[in-house]
C-alpha cells in the first residue's frame, strides 16, 4: 500500500485500480498528515468518508468523474479543525445528512451534493462552511441546514430540486448567500428561532411554496436579488422578526408578494414588485413595515393592504396599473404615505375604511377609477397632493371622522373633484383648498409657513452655506413682492439652480424644501418634486428622448424638476452613435423657455462635471444663473447625523462610543465611494448589526443594554485603500508569506527589496498609530529581468503580504498583458484598461511584458500609448486602492517608463530579477521532482549541473520554466526506460538517473526543440 516517499510525499493518491494508490479514501486520510492532499482518481467510492485531519480532498479528472456514495451514515463528515474538498460528487440516501459538519471549518469548491436524505448539508454550532461554485440537490428533504449558531457562506452555488426548503437557518444559524441560484424547490430560504444571515445578488425562481420566510425573532438581509415565479408568498415575515430587503425585484408571485404578520417588521427599499397574483404588500396584526422608493406594477389585487393594528410608512411609493387599489388601510391600521405616484389602478387609488388612519403628504394620483376615499370611521390628512384626470371622483368623503385636506390641486377629474357625503359636521371640520382657480403669483400660504419651512431647513445638520443661499433666495422673492406692491419693477430673479457637490450631502432634501418654500411664497402652484436621472430622460431611438423629457417636464409642472447627475446628459455616447443626451439638454432648454413661470429646474452633480454640463448648450448658462455648492460633511457633523439616527430609532451613544465614532470619521478616507450622509447612515446600521450580534447570546440583557451602542460595535475602517492602517494586520499571516518568499530558490536581491518594502510599511503603520507624520510611500513596482525568474510568483506573494498587513483589501493579483489592455478602435483601449484596473481594485494589477505597450507597431494609432495614459490617470485617481506591478526585460522597461512622464514618478521602486545560477536551477528541478514523487540521485544532480552549465543564456532563456522543461523531458525518458523493465521496484519507479537527463542544446532551446 502506498505511503509517503522518503518522508516528504505530500500528495496521497486514491484509486480502485491504479498501482501504488490507496484503495479507499478513508485509508488515505488515516495515513495523511495535516496539510497533505488526498488526490482521488476518477471512479465510484462507496464509503462514508470521515475527515479528521486538516487535509485537502481533491477529485482528479473532469467534473463528476469522482463520486462518493453512501447510505445511512453521511457521505462526508468533518471533525477536523480545517479541511477542503474540491471537484467531488457526494451522493447519499436514507439518512439524516449527506454532508455533516460536526466540528471545524470546511471549504467546498466545485462539488456536487446529490442527496436523498433529510438534509443535504448540515452545519452545526461551532462549525463554518464555505461553498463556492457547488451544486446541491435533494428530492428527499432540505438543502442546507445551518443551526445552533453555525455559519455558512454559499457563493456561486446552485440549489435545485429540493423537496422542502433550500436553505434553512435555525437557532442562531447565519447563512450568507452570494450570487447563488435557488430553483425548483418547495421553499427558498427559512430563517427561524433567532436566526440571521443574508441573501445578496441571488436569483430565486420556480418555487412551489413560499419564497423567503423569516419568523420567530429572526433577521435576514436580502439585497440585489431577483425572485420570480414563487407560487406561495414571496417574502413572509412573522413572529417579531425584522428582515430588510434592498434593491430587489419580485416578479410574477403566485400569491401575495410580501406579507407581514404576528408583529413582524420589515424595511424594504428600492424594490420592484411586478405582476403579483395577490396583494403586493399585505400587513396584518400589529406588524409594521417601511417602504422607501418601492414600486408595484399590475398587481392582481391591491398593491398595499394594511389591516388589524398594522403600521405602514410608504415613502415615494409608485403604483402603476393593477386590478385593485394602490393602498387600502382598514380596521385600526395606520398608514402614512409621502410623495406617492399612482396611476391607472382599476380600483380607487387610496382607500381608508373601518377605524383606519390614512395620511398622505404630496405626490400625484392620475388616471385611476377614483382618487382617494375615506369611509366608515376612517380619519386622516391629504396635504400638498395632485389628484387629476381620474375616471371618477377626485376625493370621496364618507367617514364620520374628520379628514384634513390642505394645499392640494384636485382638478380635471371626470366625476366631482371633491364629493362630501359624510354630513354637515364633517364638512364643517374639513379644510378643503383645491387650487383650480389659482394662478402663479397668487400666494396661498402666508409668511408664517415660509418661516416654518426655513426653521425646518435650519434644523438640518451642517450645510451652513447652502442654508444662507436658500434664505437669500427667499428674501429676494419677498423683496420682489414688496417692490411690486409699491409699484416698482421687480428685480431679475433666477429661480433655476445648479447644485454641486459630492453625493449624500442633502441635495435632494434641499430641493424638496425649496419647492415647498416657493409654493408657500405663491411662486409655484404645487411644489411637488419630480426626481429624474439620465435614464428617465434619454431614449434609445431618435425622437424618443424629446418625448420622454417632455413627459417628465409635464409631470413637474407647478413644482420642481430635479435632475440628478445631470452631467451624464453631456457625457457623450462614446463615439458609437447619436448623442441622445444632448437631445435631452436641447429639449430641456426649450421647455424651460416655454414654461418659464411654471417649473423650477434644479440640476445636480459633481462640481467639475457640472462645468462640462453647463458648457453643453449656450442656453444653459443664461437659465441657470445661481450655483449652490454643497460641501462634504465634517467629522463632527457626521457624528451629529449618527446621533440623530440613534434618537430616531431609540439607541444612544455612550461617551466613549461617540469619541470612537468621531475618530472613525476623522480617519475615514474621502475617496470616490465616500457618501457623506449615506456613509453616516451605513455606519449607524452596521453598529446596530454588530450590537445585535454581540447581544444575541445574552438572554439577560435589559432594555438599557439593548439601546446602548458601545465602541466595539463600531467596525474597522474600510480596507479597500492602500496605506498604513488601512485594515487589520495579521502578523502570523505576514510572517508565513515572508517565509514562503524566503523559501523560493535564489532571488536574494528580490527578497531583500520586498522585505525592505514590508519594513517601510510596518514602520509607517507604527508612526501613524503614534500620531506621527507618515512618509509618502510609492507601492508600485517595476519587476525587471528575463522570463522564468519568478516575477509572477513574487507578485502573488507581495499581494498576499500587503493584504495580511491590512494595506490591501483582498490582495488578489490580476495578471494582464498588452492583449488584455489594448483595444481595436478609438475609445476601446481606455474601456478595456479601466475594466482590468477595476478587477484589481483592492489588490495587485500585474502587467507582464509591459514594455509592449510603449512599442508602437508603426501602422496607425498607437493604442498602447492610450493604455499607458489611461493607466497613469487611474493610478492617480485610485492611488489608495491598487498596487501596480509592471514586469519585463530590464532594457525594454526603460522605454516603457519613458512613454509617459507620470510613470517614472509612480514607479519609484525597481526590483531586478537575475538569471538563475546552475546550482539554483538544479535545486528547482530537485524540488519539483520531489513534489511529483521522483528523486534525483547524486549522479543525477551532477548531470543536471553539467547540463545547466553548458546551456547558453540567450535573451530567450526561460530560467525556471526551462528547468521544468528539463524535468518534463527527464520524466518522459524515465517512463520510456521503465517500459523495458518487466517488474520495476518502487525505487526504480521513483529514481531519476543521469541517463534520463537530456543533453544541453547548443542553441539554448528547450529539450525536444533543439
Amino acid at each position: 500500500m502506498a505511503g509517503r516517499l522518503s518522508g516528504v510525499r505530500s500528495v496521497l493518491g486514491v484509486s480502485a485500480t491504479e498501482p501504488e494508490c490507496f484503495r479507499t479514501i478513508n485509508d488515505a486520510i488515516a495515513a495523511a498528515a495535516d496539510g497533505d492532499v488526498v488526490s482521488v482518481r476518477p471512479g465510484v467510492y462507496r464509503e462514508s468518508v470521515v475527515i479528521e485531519r486538516e487535509i485537502t480532498l481533491s477529485g482528479a479528472g473532469a467534473a463528476g468523474e469522482v463520486r462518493i456514495e453512501a447510505s445511512g451514515d453521511p457521505a462526508l463528515r468533518l471533525s477536523a479543525e480545517h479541511a477542503a474538498v474540491s471537484g467531488i460528487v457526494l451522493a447519499h440516501r436514507d439518512g439524516e445528512a449527506a454532508v455533516d459538519l460536526r466540528a471545524g471549518t470546511l471549504r467546498m469548491d466545485e462539488c456536487t451534493v446529490a442527496a436523498e436524505s433529510g438534509v443535504a448539508v448540515a452545519v452545526r454550532g461551532g462549525t463554518e462552511l464555505f461553498a463556492r461554485d457547488c451544486v446541491v440537490t435533494n428530492p428527499g428533504g432540505a438543502g442546507v441546514l445551518v443551526f445552533d449558531g453555525g455559519g455558512a457562506e454559499l457563493r456561486g452555488t446552485r440549489l435545485n430540486g429540493i423537496a422542502t426548503t433550500a436553505v434553512v437557518a435555525r437557532t442562531g444559524g447565519a447563512p450568507r448567500l452570494l450570487d447563488c441560484v435557488i430553483s425548483e424547490a418547495a421553499g427558498a430560504v427559512l430563517a427561524a428561532d433567532n436566526a440571521g444571515g443574508s441573501v445578496r445578488d441571488c436569483r430565486i425562481e420556480r418555487i412551489s411554496g413560499p419564497g423567503i420566510v423569516v419568523e420567530e425573532r429572526s433577521t435576514l438581509a436580502v439585497s440585489g436579488t431577483i425572485l420570480s415565479d414563487v407560487e406561495g408568498v414571496t417574502l413572509l415575515v412573522g413572529a417579531d422578526s425584522s428582515p430588510t430587503m434592498l434593491d430587489c425585484v419580485i416578479e410574477r408571485p403566485g400569491a401575495q408578494a410580501i406579507v407581514l404578520v404576528q408583529g413582524g417588521t420589515a424595511l424594504i427599499e428600492r424594490t420592484v414588485v411586478r405582476g403579483a397574483r395577490g396583494h403586493g404588500l399585505h400587513v396584518l396584526d400589529s406588524s409594521s413595515g417601511e417602504l422607501i422608493d418601492c414600486s408595484f406594477e399590475d398587481s392582481g389585487h391591491d398593491a398595499v393592504l394594511a389591516g388589524g393594528a398594522a403600521s405602514v410608512r410608504l415613502t415615494r411609493l409608485k403604483v402603476t396599473g393593477g386590478a385593485g387599489s394602490a393602498v387600502i388601510a382598514e380596521d385600526a391600521a395606520e398608514v402614512s404615505i409621502t410623495e406617492p405616484v399612482v396611476s391607472r389602478t382599476r380600483g380607487a387609488a387610496l382607500v381608508a375604511r373601518g377605524n383606519a388612519r390614512l395620511r398622505v403628504d404630496g405626490g400625484t394620483i392620475r388616471e385611476c377609477t377614483t382618487g382617494a376615499v375615506w369611509e366608515g370611521g376612517a380619519a386622516g390628512e391629504l396635504t400638498g397632493c395632485v389628484i387629476e384626470n381620474n375616471l371618477g371622483d377626485g376625493v370621496v368623503l364618507r367617514s364620520h371622522e374628520p379628514v384634513d385636506i390642505r394645499g392640494c390641486r384636485i382638478e380635471r377629474n371626470q366625476g366631482r373633484n371633491i364629493r362630501d357625503d359624510s354630513g354637515v359636521s364633517t364638512v364643517e371640520e374639513l379644510v378643503v383648498a383645491p387650487v383650480e382657480s389659482e394662478r402663479p403669483g397668487e400666494p396661498e400660504a402666508g409668511t408664517g409657513d415660509v418661516a416654518e419651512l426655513l426653521a425646518d431647513l435650519n434644523k438640518l445638520v451642517g450645510l451652513d452655506g447652502v442654508k444662507r443661499e436658500v434664505e437669500t433666495l427667499v428674501r429676494l422673492h419677498q423683496m420682489a413682492e414688496r417692490r411690486a406692491a409699491a409699484g416698482l419693477p421687480s428685480p431679475p430673479l433666477g429661480r433655476h439652480l445648479v447644485f454641486t457637490g459630492s453625493p449624500g450631502t442633502g441635495k435632494t432634501t434641499i430641493a424638496r424644501t425649496y419647492g415647498k418654500i416657493l409654493t408657500a411664497l405663491g411662486v409655484l402652484r404645487t411644489g411637488q418634486l419630480v426626481e429624474v436621472a439620465r435614464a428617465d430622460l434619454v431614449a434609445a431611438v431618435i425622437g424618443g428622448t424629446a418625448l420622454k423629457t417632455a413627459e417628465k417636464f409635464e409631470e413637474a409642472m407647478g413644482g420642481v424638476l430635479f435632475i440628478d447627475e445631470a452631467y451624464t446628459l453631456s457625457a457623450g455616447s462614446g463615439g458609437t452613435g447619436p448623442d441622445f443626451g444632448r437631445e435631452a439638454i436641447d429639449t430641456l432648454v426649450k421647455l424651460m423657455e416655454d414654461h418659464r413661470d411654471d417649473v423650477v429646474v434644479i440640476v445636480a452633480g459633481y462640481t467639475n462635471d457640472m462645468r462640462a454640463f453647463m458648457a453643453a448648450n449656450p442656453g444653459l448658462s443664461s437659465r441657470f444663473t445661481r450655483t449652490i455648492e454643497f460641501a462634504d460633511y465634517s467629522a463632527p457633523e457626521l457624528v451629529t447625523i449618527v446621533e440623530g439616527l440613534c434618537r430616531a430609532h431609540d439607541y444612544r451613544l455612550e461617551f466613549e462610543t461617540r469619541a470612537a465614532v468621531h475618530a472613525y470619521f476623522t480617519k475615514l478616507p474621502r475617496d470616490a465611494s465616500f457618501g457623506n450622509g449615506r456613509t453616516a447612515r451605513k455606519v449607524f446600521e452596521e453598529m446596530v448589526g454588530r450590537q445585535a450580534y454581540r447581544l444575541a447570546e445574552d438572554l439577560d440583557a435589559d432594555a438599557v443594554a439593548l439601546t446602548r451602542l458601545m465602541p466595539e460595535d463600531l467596525g474597522p475602517l474600510p480596507g479597500s485603500g492602500v496605506g498604513a492602517g488601512a485594515g487589520r494586520v495579521d502578523e502570523e499571516q505576514v510572517e508565513r508569506m515572508l517565509d514562503d518568499l524566503r523559501g523560493l530558490v535564489g532571488l536574494d536581491d528580490v527578497k531583500r527589496e520586498v522585505a525592505s518594502m514590508v519594513d517601510l510599511l510596518a514602520s509607517a503603520r507604527q508612526r501613524q498609530e503614534a500620531n506621527l507624520p507618515v512618509p509618502s510611500l510609492s507601492r508600485h513596482l517595476i519587476f525587471a529581468g528575463p522570463p522564468g525568474t519568478g516575477k509572477t510568483t513574487v507578485a502573488r506573494l507581495y499581494g498576499s503580504v500587503l493584504a495580511a498587513m491590512g494595506v490591501l483589501a483582498q490582495g488578489q493579483v490580476v495578471e494582464v498583458s498588452r492583449a488584455d489592455l489594448v483595444g481595436e478602435y478609438i475609445g476601446h483601449t481606455a474601456k478595456r484598461t479601466t475594466e482590468c484596473f477595476d478587477r484589481a481594485r483592492g489588490g495587485v494589477l500585474f502587467i507582464d511584458e509591459a514594455y509592449t505597450l510603449s512599442s508602437s507597431a508603426g501602422n496607425g494609432t498607437d493604442f498602447g500609448r492610450e493604455a499607458i495614459d489611461t493607466l497613469v490617470k487611474l493610478m492617480e485617481d485610485h492611488r489608495d486602492e491598487v498596487v501596480v506591478i509592471a514586469a519585463g526585460y530590464a532594457t525594454e522597461m526603460s522605454g516603457f517608463l519613458a512613454a509617459n512622464p507620470g510613470l517614472s514618478s509612480r514607479f519609484s521602486h525597481h526590483v531586478n530579477f537575475a538569471n538563475y545560477t546552475a546550482d539554483e536551477l538544479v535545486t528547482i528541478v530537485s524540488q519539483h521532482a520531489t513534489k511529483i514523487g521522483y528523486e534525483c540521485t547524486a549522479p543525477t544532480v551532477a548531470a543536471l549541473r553539467t547540463h545547466f552549465l553548458a546551456i547558453p543564456r540567450t535573451g530567450s532563456f526561460g530560467n525556471g520554466r526551462y528547468a521544468r522543461q528539463v524535468l518534463d523531458e527527464a520524466v518522459t525518458r524515465h517512463a520510456r526506460r521503465m517500459r523495458a523493465i518487466p517488474s520495476p521496484t518502487i525505487t526504480e519507479l521513483c529514481a531519476l538517473l543521469p541517463a534520463d537527463i537530456p543533453a544541453a542544446s547548443t542553441s539554448g532551446l528547450p529539450p525536444g526543440q533543439g
